[in-house]
């Protein structure tokens, strides 16, 4: 408890200068904090003020395009096809933890992955105002692509974060949870040693990572994120192993992959896939994700939602001219929000597998005017 405890509030010299995760997620994401807050003083400059518009204008129209929505449809088509989801593993996502909160409300752990630097929380009260204002608005230039386009374009995030104060995926995770209402209990620095345990603190001769427990609404059961900072690539796996040891006591999970680059298209992620193949009791992905001709070889059903055209011109190579078929031939199920690299509404892909000893469920009735 103490430790936890140590943990969960970033201190100045002056220990009345103790700022909650929570405080800080609300700070950072432009949110009202009550008058006691240490940091409600610095809400009331003008800087302040244009980040907390420009904030909140992000945060309205992601809610709008994206977040509301696929939380009704996962309610209505989603669930009841996978059935509930306590466990979700998202591989190669990075810092996007506000789409699997939308797609699985309900889980009470979320692993995500990715090349990103877990970065660090940092007091705003320990900044000075020119550093707080421009280290605000790289913070809100990271989160603006996902905002508007609903993926992260890595290389241009670790730029933007280089030049802040507030870096890594650790304050974005933090900016999500408070959009989300999320009260956040616990924010800590870990390393993932070779055996696939979790360490606290940072050391060296294992893999950066962080976790957040937090409570999505008042009287729901915590949860938790885990961040792993990691090469997923088969070469760098085979040298650290602990990557897959820990995904592993964590399985099975339902598999999630968006704007995965099409690394699993490739041969230098089989590990990675076949992992997610073997513990995963659903997967959740658009069509940069697993190869639609890969889960046919395994004898997975695959549900078509949305709708396939080509992918973006960067990655023309990965077209799956099969995968075009089945979204002619087979049923496809309407998808009311836009998904992955294909992000305007209307265009997007997005598969739902299963594996072949999954038990069928009975699928929802559409309404008539769906």
């Amino acid at each position: 408890m103490k430790r936890h405890l140590a943990l969960c509030l970033l201190v100045l010299t002056d220990p009345a200068l103790a700022v909650s995760p929570t405080e800080l997620g609300a700070f950072l994401a432009g949110r009202a904090l009550p008058p006691q807050s240490p940091l409600a003083a610095l809400q009331e400059s003008p800087e302040y003020r244009q980040h907390a518009r420009e904030y909140a204008a992000q945060w309205y129209r992601y809610d709008d395009l994206y977040f509301a929505p696929m939380r009704s449809w996962s309610a209505a088509e989603l669930s009841p096809r996978i059935g509930p989801t306590s466990r979700v593993t998202y591989m190669f996502g990075g810092p996007d933890l506000v789409s699997p909160l939308a797609l699985f409300p309900a889980a009470q752990a979320y692993a995500l992955g990715g090349l990103e630097p877990v970065g660090k929380l940092t007091n705003p009260l320990s900044l000075t105002p020119e550093e707080l204002h421009a280290s605000l608005a790289m913070l809100r230039k990271s989160t603006e692509v996902i905002m508007n386009f609903s993926h992260f374009i890595t290389k241009d995030m670790k730029t933007e974060l280089a030049a802040s104060h507030f870096q890594g995926v650790f304050p974005i995770m933090l900016v999500f949870l408070s959009f989300t209402d999320a009260r956040i209990d616990l924010a800590e620095r870990l390393t993932l040693q070779r055996d696939g345990t979790l360490a606290p603190g940072e050391s060296s001769g294992g893999q950066p990572a962080l976790r957040i427990v937090f409570r999505p609404a008042p009287g729901m059961p915590p949860a938790e994120v885990v961040y792993l900072q990691a090469n997923l690539a088969d070469s760098a796996l085979v040298s650290n192993a602990g990557v897959l040891a820990w995904l592993k006591a964590q399985a099975p999970a339902t598999g999630y992959l968006k704007a995965a680059s099409y690394l699993m298209h490739t041969g230098g992620f089989t590990t990675m896939r076949d992992f997610l193949l073997g513990h995963c009791s659903a997967i959740v992905q658009d069509d940069s994700g697993i190869p639609l001709s890969v889960f046919r070889d395994r004898d997975w059903r695959v549900i078509h939602f949305g709708a396939y055209t080509t992918p973006l011109e960067i990655f023309a190579k990965y077209d799956q001219p099969s995968l075009r078929s089945a979204y002619k031939s087979d049923a496809v199920f309407p998808l009311p929000f836009g998904f992955g690299y294909r992000w305007q509404r209307g265009e997007s892909t997005l598969l739902v597998a299963l594996p072949p000893d999954a038990a069928p469920r009975a699928l929802p009735a559409l309404p008539p005017d769906y």
